[in-house]
């Protein structure tokens, strides 16, 4: 048998590991024409739901062989909620916290983002985000999707996670980040940082990472690794 660790992945989320798993066309595609996969081949189908199972690729079909449950998903559940930052970013954003281990995201629109969403350009990218989170949590051995959300407002972030540690630049933030028993959340603002009038929301949640300032795309994920890899 084939390590865990080396089968190609693919989430399904919901699939049944009691019957054949009929394989969506993008899926197949992937397998067979960019993996090059043959009939017969070992790979990995992903229910979400923390399990792993392994199966025998068939023409169209998933044969599952046996189920595992392996310790890839850390005990910290760690959100981040992102200010739109501009270009390709949140993309890289994504792609990263996930492969560190973040749970879940929500992006949000800040006083100085220069980037904004209208409602179509809003579900078009929240789909894509969620497609480079799926390929990313594919790739680095997850077995659970981190979660994607949209909040309209600083106040509206701050009002679903009273708790949340916000990363500021002000000299006034003297916190340090830090892991809490079950989860957290990390709040990141704009390239152009926070404005006055949310700072003063943030009031006496400002964190720091320490000394220097890091890039809006570089934020996030030194966070995440620094609760998610320490050990």
């Amino acid at each position: 048998m084939k390590s865990l660790r080396s089968l190609p992945r693919v989430f399904l989320p919901g699939v049944n590991p009691e019957s054949l798993i009929d394989l969506p066309a993008a899926e197949l595609d992937k397998l067979r024409k960019v993996l090059r996969l043959s009939p017969g081949a070992e790979i990995a189908v992903l229910p979400d739901d923390g399990s792993m199972i392994r199966c025998r690729l068939l023409a169209k079909q998933a044969e599952p062989l046996d189920v595992h449950r392996p310790e890839v998903e850390a005990s910290l559940r760690v959100t981040v909620c992102q200010a739109l930052p501009k270009g390709d970013k949140a993309e890289e954003i994504v792609r990263a916290c996930t492969e560190i281990g973040v749970s879940g995201f929500v992006m949000f629109p800040s006083d100085r983002s220069v980037m904004r969403w209208d409602e179509k350009k809003a579900a078009d990218r929240m789909q894509r985000l969620a497609t480079i989170a799926r390929e990313a949590a594919e790739v680095s051995f997850r077995t659970r999707l981190p979660r994607l959300e949209l909040l309209k407002s600083m106040e509206d972030v701050l009002a679903r996670f009273p708790s949340a540690q916000v990363l500021s630049e002000s000299e006034l933030a003297v916190g340090r980040l830090a892991g809490r028993a079950e989860e957290t959340q990390i709040v990141v603002g704009p390239e152009g940082g926070w404005s006055p009038r949310e700072q003063a929301l943030i009031g006496d949640r400002g964190i720091t990472l320490g000394p220097r300032v890091l890039r809006v795309d570089h934020a996030a994920p030194a966070a995440a690794a620094l609760l998610l890899l320490g050990g």
